[in-house]
């Protein structure tokens, strides 16, 4: 039955669009809303401490960017990165600045901003909550934002990147869109531009939710029975429109009188604005909701049909909250898989799955998943058969080694069945094979399962939610970054033989000629991210860049390190590699790749090498 339908029953709560939604026990019942408190404040306890267990940053350069913009900031020099100019969106920096500001040393800020990381990421049940209360009962709401923040993607929270911070402030922009889809006040609009504005503001790629929620209000109005005039409605939504207009002036006219580039905009996104091969989207649209398909066990994706026509229906007979949750579901979905794909269509995408930046589309379909299930297991025939195929043409259509393959934080279910992978090599029943085969069963059980059974559904999503999770955090916390410090070296083993307020420049040789191991590779970024004098880098000849802002030298005569325009690299302290000889003296060496620290005479000078090719380390000496 529709909760919006229902008779009138004491101590219901009235919608916007004048029906009834019914409270369990009235408004006096603040049962689901303490429990709620209590799911969110145990979980970022919970997050926070195991957060702990992974030592070190594991992702780079995307950790030592966020850090390095936090250390900026909390020292007085604004948001900068090596100096140069930081490009990304400023909110994330801000939130850690203050922790470093407390802390008074990287080290033990860097345990807070895991605390702190811990703790936006559980928040976000609260928005996600009142999204899912527009259509849903109390207890199911709470159970859709639990489900939301015990998601494997927790394992964000352990990593000094945006995606805890994200999580929260999309799901913030979330409701506001759905709030104003249902009812576009003056005061809505401008709570949507401004909760898509601070998204933004935290991760670029949200700027498509603007987009998705302009696709939804046209929607929305063409759902509508008996909608008002283009004309008249248009008048209404003045503030969106004076957003877009903006938007407008920003990205074309402003570029065009100051002659620069609308890229610009954009700082460090511009690389992505290119020509696009639309079957190559196509496919890649595929393949994340195919990600999707398999991270949520496959009975969302497979259920969706049925619950979005149920909700076009009421939408039609005139329901808003149904209207403005299938237009959200609708539009945000298709927005966020084209952005994706779009990117993982490029160089940049390196051939695999990002589901990093798509895992914030999983309360939508969890909420998808608790209406089916609150309303019984509704099965008509035509949308159940559609949402069956769709669910297994996806997952069939999907190459098995995007989600069988060790690709880090970018693939969450790829800890799960990169494992299965393994263990089963050689074995009658391959990885492939258990996962057709439990598609089939889930997809069997979508059709059949008796109603009186419906909480199978959620038993499985909890099972499949915390063996993926508990290999995705497993792999994070025992990975080979931990070797750096092993032996219990010290962190801060540049600042703490210098005087405070030096400076330190770090120099790496890291090319195909001479390669550098792992564990040398993560202690160059590692002694940055924990050491405050370490402030500006440069690599010598034809290295690997690595990712930051970087200058380039190369070795000409008398040893002298120069940059492209001829000048000499300038330092007073440089960290470098074993192997590379400094004229200066030796102060000291740290991290298990027996980094060195030099002090130089201004000028910096490698000893016995008159060129680049004359430089070698100990890695490739």
């Amino acid at each position: 039955m529709d909760v919006e339908t229902q008779a009138p029953v004491r101590g219901a709560e009235p919608a916007p669009d004048g029906t009834v939604v019914p409270e369990a026990r009235g408004r006096a019942d603040r049962r689901p809303i303490a429990v709620l408190v209590a799911v969110v404040l145990g979980v970022a306890a919970v997050y926070a401490g195991s957060a702990q267990l992974v030592s070190t940053p594991r992702v780079h350069p995307d950790e030592h960017i966020y850090g390095g913009a936090a250390a900026s900031l909390a020292e007085g020099e604004g948001l900068t990165l090596r100096g140069e100019p930081y490009e990304l969106g400023p909110v994330y920096p801000a939130i850690l600045a203050p922790l470093l500001a407390v802390s008074g040393n990287r080290e033990t800020a860097y345990h807070l901003y895991k605390v702190a990381n811990a703790l936006l990421f559980a928040l976000a049940a609260f928005p996600i909550f009142l999204v899912a209360r527009r259509l849903l009962r109390p207890w199911w709401s709470v159970g859709v934002a639990a489900f939301s923040i015990a998601i494997p993607s927790s394992l964000y929270v352990a990593l000094v990147m945006t995606e805890s911070a994200s999580y929260f402030v999309y799901s913030l922009a979330l409701w506001a869109i759905v709030l104003t889809l249902e009812r576009p006040s003056t005061a809505r609009q401008i709570a949507v531009i401004a909760a898509v504005a601070l998204a933004y503001s935290t991760r670029a790629q949200f700027a498509v939710m603007f987009a998705a929620y302009i696709a939804a209000l046209a929607l929305v109005w063409a759902l509508a029975p008996g909608r008002p005039r283009p004309l008249r409605a248009l008048r209404r939504l003045w503030p969106t429109l004076a957003a877009l207009a903006l938007g407008v002036l920003v990205l074309v006219v402003r570029p065009l009188a100051t002659g620069s580039s609308p890229l610009d905009t954009i700082g460090a996104y511009q690389v992505l604005f290119r020509g696009y091969d639309p079957l190559a989207i196509v496919k890649w649209i595929s393949y994340h909701l195919a990600d999707l398909d398999v991270y949520l066990a496959v009975v969302p994706v497979a259920v969706s049909p049925v619950v979005v026509a149920l909700l076009w229906r009421r939408a039609r007979a005139g329901s808003r909250r149904s209207a403005a949750f299938v237009a959200t579901f609708l539009t945000v979905n298709a927005t966020m898989l084209f952005v994706t794909a779009a990117f993982a269509s490029t160089e940049f995408g390196f051939d695999r799955l990002h589901d990093r930046n798509v895992f914030y589309l999983a309360p939508l379909w969890l909420i998808v998943l608790g209406v089916w299930l609150s309303e019984g297991l509704p099965r008509p025939r035509l949308a159940t058969g559609v949402g069956i195929a769709l669910a297994a043409l996806l997952v069939a259509g999907l190459p098995f080694r995007y989600i069988a393959s060790d690709v880090g934080v970018d693939v969450v279910p790829s800890a799960l069945w990169a494992r299965l992978q393994e263990l089963l090599a050689g074995e009658l029943l391959t990885a492939r094979k258990l996962l057709v085969l439990g598609v089939l069963v889930l997809l069997a059980l979508v059709a059949l399962l008796p109603r009186r059974l419906r909480w199978v559904f959620p038993a499985v999503l909890v099972a499949s939610f915390a063996g993926t999770g508990a290999l995705a955090w497993e792999r994070i916390a025992d990975a080979e970054e931990n070797a750096v410090f092993a032996g219990s070296l010290g962190r801060d083993w540049v600042d703490d033989r210098l005087p405070a307020g030096a400076e330190v420049t770090k120099v790496y040789l890291v090319s195909t000629a001479c390669p550098a191991s792992a564990l040398t590779w993560h202690a160059l970024y590692l002694t940055e991210f924990f050491n405050r004098s370490l402030e500006r880098a440069a690599f010598i000849g034809d290295s690997i860049p690595d990712g930051l802002p970087i200058r380039r030298v190369d070795v000409r005569a008398g040893g002298v390190l120069r940059d492209e325009s001829g000048a000499p690299l300038e330092a007073e302290y440089v960290v470098t590699q074993p192997g590379i000889t400094l004229a200066g003296e030796k102060l000291g060496s740290g991290t298990a790749a027996r980094l060195v620290l030099w002090r130089v005479p201004g000028v910096v000078r490698v000893v016995g090498a008159q060129s680049d090719a004359e430089v070698t380390t100990a890695d490739c000496s």
